[in-house]
C-alpha cells in the first residue's frame, strides 16, 4: 500500500472529479470494504448489479484502485494516492463529507496524517493533556457533526475555487466552526464511549484552565506588586508563569 498522499486538496482541479461520474455506489462500497480487497464478483453483489454492469465501468474503476492487489491477487482495493484528495473534494460538493471521513477508507486516511504528533509538536500543552487516543475520539466526534456545521454551505463555495482551498486548513475555519461547538451530536454506543467523552470533556477544562491562568501569570500587573500582596494570592496564579 502506498504512503500517505503528497498531492493536498488545493491542488485539486475541477476536471478530476469527472472520474468519478458514474462510480460513487462502487466506490462506498470499496471504502467500507477497505482495507479488505474485494473481487470485482463481490462488488457486482454488494451494490445489487451484474458482473456485466461491472465489466462495463471495469476500466474506469481499476483506475482507482491499488495496481498492487490487482496484480497479485485480481482484487480491487481503493488507492491511497491523490485519490482520496479527489474524492474529498466530491463530497464536499456533494454536501456529504461524512459518508467519505467516517467510512473505513477516510478513517484510515485520517490516521495516516500523524494529527495527534503534529498538535504536541506545535502545542506543548496540549499533549499533556490529551492522548493519542484522545485525540481520535476528538476527531470522529468533530467528523460525525461535519453535517451540522453552519459552515457548510461556505465550505462548498470555498473549495469551488482552486485558489482558496487552502481555507479549509485556515484559522477562519477553525474559528466559524467554534461557534457550534455546543451543538454536537454525539455518537454514543457503549458506556466505553460516554466515558471517553466525559473525559475528554474534564482534560479540555483542565487545559483551559492552565492556558487561562499562564496568561494571567503574564499579566503586566503583577509584575507591580509587592512581594507582599504577591504572597496574599493564590499559588497557581503563579503556577505556569
Amino acid at each position: 500500500m502506498e504512503g500517505f498522499p503528497v498531492t493536498t486538496i488545493q491542488n485539486v482541479k475541477n476536471d478530476d472529479l469527472r472520474q468519478f461520474e458514474g462510480l460513487t455506489n462502487y466506490i462506498e462500497v470499496l471504502m467500507s470494504t477497505f482495507p479488505t480487497p474485494i473481487t470485482r464478483k463481490e462488488l457486482a453483489q454488494k451494490t445489487g448489479v451484474s458482473q456485466a454492469a461491472i465489466t462495463k465501468i471495469k476500466k474506469r474503476l481499476l483506475e482507482l484502485c491499488e495496481p498492487n492487489a490487482l496484480i497479485f491477487s485480481s482484487k480491487l482495493i481503493l488507492r491511497t494516492d491523490e485519490t482520496f484528495w479527489k474524492l474529498l473534494v466530491l463530497y464536499f460538493l456533494q454536501m456529504k463529507p461524512t459518508k467519505l471521513l467516517l467510512s473505513n477508507y477516510g478513517w484510515e486516511m485520517i490516521k495516516r496524517m500523524n494529527i495527534h504528533p503534529e498538535i504536541s509538536k506545535r502545542f506543548n500543552e496540549y499533549s499533556s493533556h490529551f492522548s493519542q487516543k484522545d485525540t481520535e475520539t476528538i476527531i470522529r466526534i468533530a467528523l460525525y457533526n461535519l453535517k451540522n456545521f453552519q459552515i457548510t454551505n461556505q465550505i462548498k463555495t470555498t473549495i469551488g475555487d482552486p485558489q482558496q482551498r487552502m481555507m479549509l486548513l485556515s484559522t477562519q475555519y477553525a474559528t466559524a466552526m467554534g461557534s457550534v461547538l455546543q451543538k454536537l451530536d454525539l455518537q454514543i454506543e457503549n458506556i466505553e464511549d460516554l466515558l471517553s467523552i466525559l473525559t475528554i470533556r474534564d482534560k479540555l477544562f483542565y487545559l483551559t484552565k492552565q492556558l487561562l491562568w499562564q496568561q494571567v501569570g503574564k499579566a503586566s500587573i503583577l509584575r507591580e506588586l509587592s512581594q507582599t500582596e504577591k504572597n496574599d494570592l493564590p499559588e497557581s496564579v503563579f503556577q505556569y508563569h
